[in-house]
């Protein structure tokens, strides 16, 4: 009873400009209305009323936060705003958690600028007319590809790619790397025609996969690869040649640590030899020590403008 005097008492403030709340137990009001209501952080909320209902009384709400509860019996969540701007799901504060439902996040949002998601525990998402969005971050692994014979579960994930897929700006983990390389045996990635900027985080035995995906984004100006060090099974050939890295790639950024010495060679050989546009070669000294940098510095340019910074 508690609880929902609360509740009740915060859904109705018309002056409310940011709200969070934490480990709360959200009763089902009779109105929500919350004019001025423009940021929302929902941290561990056990669910009494549907999360369409409460956005739906917040008319200029700009940013959401959503970190749920793995106990939450809620099978769908639906985000529908028009005001929305960023949306960001956290991942479970214990990631080793399973939730108890099977659980939808449907995202319907014209207006949304930068979605954040990093929330494993979600079954599958849903998303339809974000064709404002800028930036994507993803730190997801598509449980939906547990099953790889069901096309059913497929098709989500490949019309959840081209949801995304006006995107300029994207931003991948190690596991979502994976999992695209994963689909992408199963179906076709679609093109991010608009993305400019990419960072991927590509583990050793995944950086095989990076020409095919670089194929999927004709027209990207920036890359940072970040390689994670772990021991390769077989030789590193790069051969493809994507659209972007012969016509449109001006800036790669390759960072972190990568002790497989002839590996970064042939990483950083594959884009000073095919990039027609190159203008920077950045090397992150935790990547490159002085030594390999210096052996770099001798490989065959294609731009004639590139240069090698070592920072």
């Amino acid at each position: 009873m508690l609880y929902s005097l609360i509740f009740q008492y915060y859904m109705n403030r018309r002056t409310l400009v940011y709200l969070k709340l934490t480990s709360s137990v959200l009763g089902y009001p009779v109105v929500v209305f919350m004019p001025c209501l423009k940021f929302m952080h929902l941290e561990e909320v056990k669910w009494r009323v549907h999360l369409a209902k409460l956005i739906s009384g917040c008319p200029v709400l700009e940013e959401l936060t959503l970190l749920r509860d793995p106990e939450d019996e809620y099978k769908a969540l639906l985000v529908r705003t028009r005001s929305l701007k960023r949306f960001r799901v956290l991942p479970l504060r214990n990631g080793y958690v399973r939730s108890r439902v099977k659980c939808t996040l449907k995202i319907d949002a014209p207006g949304l600028e930068h979605m954040s998601l990093g929330d494993d525990q979600i079954c599958s998402i849903v998303v339809k007319n974000l064709t404002c969005l800028l930036v994507v971050e993803l730190d997801v692994k598509f449980r939906v590809l547990v099953n790889t014979w069901n096309v059913s579960k497929i098709n989500v994930i490949r019309d959840f790619l081209n949801g995304i897929s006006c995107a300029r700006h994207m931003i991948i983990s190690a596991k979502t790397v994976q999992a695209l390389a994963r689909y992408s045996q199963l179906g076709m990635i679609p093109k991010f025609n608009n993305l400019s900027r990419l960072q991927a985080v590509f583990r050793s035995k995944l950086v095989q996969f990076l020409p095919a995906f670089l194929e999927c984004c004709p027209n990207l100006k920036h890359l940072i690869l970040v390689l994670h060090p772990e021991e390769m099974e077989e030789e590193l050939e790069l051969t493809d040649v994507p659209q972007c890295v012969s016509t449109t790639l001006e800036c790669v950024e390759i960072q972190d640590k990568f002790e497989w010495e002839e590996g970064k060679m042939k990483v950083a050989s594959y884009f000073l030899e095919n990039s027609a546009v190159l203008e920077k070669l950045i090397l992150s000294p935790t990547a490159y020590n002085q030594n390999i940098y210096e052996k770099v510095n001798k490989l065959t340019k294609r731009s004639p403008v590139c240069q090698i910074i070592h920072e």
